[in-house]
Protein backbone atom coordinates (compact mmCIF):
# COMPACT_ATOMS: atom_id res chain seq x y z
CA UNK A 1 0.00 0.00 0.00
CA UNK A 2 1.12 3.75 -0.61
CA UNK A 3 0.05 6.13 1.85
CA UNK A 4 0.59 10.25 1.29
CA UNK A 5 3.35 11.80 3.10
CA UNK A 6 4.61 15.50 4.49
CA UNK A 7 8.56 15.83 3.74
CA UNK A 8 9.47 18.01 7.12
CA UNK A 9 12.38 19.95 5.07
CA UNK A 10 15.39 20.97 7.03
CA UNK A 11 14.73 22.77 10.26
CA UNK A 12 16.50 23.72 13.61
CA UNK A 13 16.47 25.92 16.78
CA UNK A 14 18.63 29.29 16.98
CA UNK A 15 21.08 28.25 19.91
CA UNK A 16 19.74 30.91 22.16
CA UNK A 17 16.74 28.91 22.46
CA UNK A 18 17.74 25.25 22.49
CA UNK A 19 15.91 23.63 25.71
CA UNK A 20 13.06 25.95 25.56
CA UNK A 21 10.91 23.13 23.50
CA UNK A 22 10.98 25.19 20.49
CA UNK A 23 11.45 22.57 18.05
CA UNK A 24 9.11 20.22 20.06
CA UNK A 25 6.04 22.69 19.85
CA UNK A 26 6.66 23.34 16.24
CA UNK A 27 6.50 19.56 15.63
CA UNK A 28 3.39 19.27 17.93
CA UNK A 29 1.72 22.16 15.81
CA UNK A 30 2.76 20.23 12.81
CA UNK A 31 1.30 17.34 13.70
CA UNK A 32 -2.30 19.31 14.69
CA UNK A 33 -2.51 20.91 11.52
CA UNK A 34 -2.27 18.03 9.54
CA UNK A 35 -4.88 16.30 11.39
CA UNK A 36 -7.36 18.86 11.63
CA UNK A 37 -10.51 18.39 10.07
CA UNK A 38 -10.34 21.37 7.96
CA UNK A 39 -6.65 20.49 5.97
CA UNK A 40 -7.80 18.25 3.00
CA UNK A 41 -4.22 17.16 1.99
CA UNK A 42 -5.07 13.58 3.25
CA UNK A 43 -1.56 13.13 4.68
CA UNK A 44 -0.86 9.88 6.92
CA UNK A 45 2.78 10.51 7.99
CA UNK A 46 5.16 13.18 8.41
CA UNK A 47 8.98 12.04 7.10
CA UNK A 48 11.94 13.82 8.51
CA UNK A 49 15.74 13.07 6.51
CA UNK A 50 17.11 13.54 10.07
CA UNK A 51 21.12 14.18 10.25
CA UNK A 52 22.46 10.92 11.56
CA UNK A 53 23.62 12.02 14.74
CA UNK A 54 22.70 10.95 17.97
CA UNK A 55 21.06 14.59 19.32
CA UNK A 56 18.63 14.89 16.37
CA UNK A 57 17.88 11.30 16.17
CA UNK A 58 17.02 10.94 19.65
CA UNK A 59 15.40 14.32 18.94
CA UNK A 60 12.82 12.68 16.58
CA UNK A 61 12.21 9.86 18.67
CA UNK A 62 11.13 11.49 21.74
CA UNK A 63 8.59 13.30 19.25
CA UNK A 64 7.64 9.96 18.34
CA UNK A 65 9.13 9.32 14.86
CA UNK A 66 9.98 6.20 13.83
CA UNK A 67 13.37 4.73 11.66
CA UNK A 68 12.18 3.81 8.45
CA UNK A 69 14.48 1.49 8.34
CA UNK A 70 15.53 -1.16 10.66
CA UNK A 71 19.31 -0.53 9.91
CA UNK A 72 21.51 2.04 7.98
CA UNK A 73 22.61 -1.09 5.60
CA UNK A 74 18.87 -1.72 4.92
CA UNK A 75 18.66 2.13 4.65
CA UNK A 76 21.56 2.04 2.13
CA UNK A 77 19.95 -0.81 -0.14
CA UNK A 78 16.80 0.77 -0.19
CA UNK A 79 18.47 4.28 -1.42
CA UNK A 80 21.07 2.29 -3.84
CA UNK A 81 24.01 3.91 -1.70
CA UNK A 82 27.40 1.73 -1.72
CA UNK A 83 28.88 2.84 1.18
CA UNK A 84 30.99 1.28 3.90
CA UNK A 85 30.61 4.90 5.07
CA UNK A 86 27.97 6.07 8.01
CA UNK A 87 24.91 7.85 6.73
CA UNK A 88 24.84 11.41 6.22
CA UNK A 89 21.19 11.11 7.15
CA UNK A 90 18.56 8.64 8.31
CA UNK A 91 14.38 8.56 7.42
CA UNK A 92 12.21 8.53 9.88
CA UNK A 93 8.04 8.87 10.03
CA UNK A 94 5.27 10.18 12.38
CA UNK A 95 2.13 8.09 11.57
CA UNK A 96 -0.51 10.81 12.69
CA UNK A 97 -3.41 8.22 13.16
CA UNK A 98 -1.83 8.27 16.15
CA UNK A 99 -2.99 11.35 16.98
CA UNK A 100 -6.75 10.54 16.23
CA UNK A 101 -6.92 7.46 17.51
CA UNK A 102 -7.31 5.58 14.20
CA UNK A 103 -3.46 3.63 13.77
CA UNK A 104 -3.42 0.51 12.06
Amino acid sequence: MIYPVVLIGCSGVNSAYKKRHVGSGLLDYIKQWFIDPDNKTGCRYLVVDAYNQSVPLSFYERNGFKFMFSSEQQECEYRKIESVAKLHTRMMYFDLMLLTGVAG
